[in-house]
């Protein structure tokens, strides 16, 4: 083929390729608009359902009341949030694309539905619900304005819910421990976690993925270690709030004894671990290690080692603990963060070693 009907074909690519863009960029137009608070939750909670939520999103979990609290929080602040997604429809009304649960959070606070709790800044605020805001706070808080992308009439379903995939899907959002470590990156506890997740022994017996290394559950499975291993009485059933709440007060309190202790405690539960257990903390049928299996076999032989530093164990020992009934009940993922299953898996975990012990 000659070079003048190579670039003939070449030229006839670029329009087709350019055809196909401009098509497909017809399909979403929009427009930019400024809502009032009081303005959009009166749409959303109107008798005709200005704004209404489509089918597809109706299922969604909820927000936590922590989640709910720290988004209220942020907008008295004058924190920025997120851009809200409304899609205009043929009887004039407001379809939300995405922004379902900013949106029902905001109409239950006005309407006192929910009392603020686990706020770290304003702390002030905790049990607290809109009417016991001061009156000025309480204006500046209806009248704050939210931008909204408004997408025209002309738009279709299929667009509309692909929209809301790529909004909600297609870049990785930061999971709660990269969410910490970013908002505890000077806390002293967290530096020694950092600097323990480099331990060979741990990341032998974890053999974790790359992926879940660059979404820092090394540092999630550490944190948990130490959380349970010191404060499971204080333990409620939200991990998250938990263990936030431990890296925070901990790091506040530190010492270099406290430094000395937890980085003894945690080498020989590593230690312990790996010599005795053949995958260490490893599902038996993949090389996978679920946080709530290292949760018990860490945090239970750390409790038991406390009891009895000479804890010997053999291979018998071992397969009669991860072939047990009770074993697979605490490690099943259904209600694992249940208060009860937590203490039980950790418990039991010790108790069996401790009396199956050499």
């Amino acid at each position: 083929m000659s070079d003048k009907q190579l670039t003939f074909f070449d030229e006839d690519k670029k329009i087709e390729i350019q055809k196909q863009i401009e098509n497909l960029q017809r399909e979403l137009d929009y427009d930019t608009r400024d809502y009032p608070i009081s303005y959009l939750v009166d749409l959303y909670k109107d008798e005709d359902e200005t704004v209404f939520a489509p089918k597809y999103q109706r299922q969604e979990l909820l927000w936590s009341l922590y989640y709910k609290s720290r988004f209220i929080e942020s907008l008295i602040l004058d924190y920025p949030i997120p851009l809200i997604f409304l899609a205009d429809t043929l009887d004039g009304k407001l379809e939300i694309v995405d922004g379902l649960q900013r949106i029902s959070t905001l109409s239950e606070f006005l309407r006192n539905n929910f009392e603020l709790s686990g706020l770290k800044k304003l702390d002030s605020l905790n049990n607290n619900a809109f009417e016991d805001l001061p009156d000025a706070e309480k204006r500046r808080l209806k009248s704050k304005s939210l931008r909204i992308i408004v997408l025209k009439k002309s738009t279709n379903n299929e667009t509309k819910r692909e929209l809301f995939d790529r909004l909600n899907t297609s870049s990785l959002r930061a999971n709660t421990s990269e969410v910490r470590l970013g908002r505890e990156f000077d806390n002293d506890l967290m530096k020694l976690i950092r600097n323990l997740a480099t331990n060979e022994d741990f990341i032998e017996s974890t053999n974790l993925s790359e992926g879940r290394l660059n979404r820092k559950d090394d540092i999630e499975l550490i944190s948990r270690f130490f959380a349970y291993s010191h404060s499971l009485d204080n333990y409620k059933g939200k991990v998250v709030n938990f263990i936030d709440e431990f890296i925070n007060e901990e790091g506040k309190n530190w010492s270099t004894e406290k430094e000395l202790e937890y980085t003894d405690e945690f080498v020989k539960t590593m230690k312990f671990v790996n010599k005795n257990f053949d995958r260490g903390f490893q599902k038996e049928d993949r090389n996978q290690t679920p946080n709530v299996r290292f949760e018990a076999l860490s945090v239970g032989v750390n409790l038991a080692l406390k009891e009895n530093e000479d804890l010997i164990i053999d291979s018998s020992t071992v397969t009669k603990l991860l072939s047990s009934d009770d074993f697979e009940s605490w490690t099943t993922t259904d209600a694992a963060n249940n208060r009860s299953k937590v203490y039980s898996r950790i418990e039991g975990v010790r108790d069996f070693l401790l009396h199956e012990s050499k």
